[in-house]
């Protein structure tokens, strides 16, 4: 399953078409074929190596802050699996 995630462009270049965008410090490429009139700054949607759609400051930031808990929340079910996993190692040892 891909999903599209929100990213801050940061560089684009008009002449082949393509922008970076920043991902929380990862840049990652897309053509912007679907988006021409993008500029510097502004938040787009990325999916499949497109920007899709841009999105408003306000909208960018409530989606970024819900990517934000769901990266906690699946960090902490990291730590209680690697926590179960080292609980049943130390019982068969």
């Amino acid at each position: 399953m891909c999903i599209a995630a929100p990213a801050q462009i940061v560089e684009i270049n008009r002449e082949d078409n393509y922008l970076f965008a920043d991902f929380g410090g990862a840049r990652q490429q897309a053509k912007m074929d679907l988006l021409p009139d993008v500029e510097v700054g502004d938040y787009v949607l990325i999916h499949a190596g497109y920007a899709i759609e841009k999105l408003s400051e306000e909208a960018a930031q409530e989606s970024l802050e819900a990517w934000e808990e769901l990266l906690d929340i699946l960090e902490e079910e990291d730590i209680e699996m690697e926590k179960a996993r080292q609980e049943h190692l130390d019982s068969i040892n």
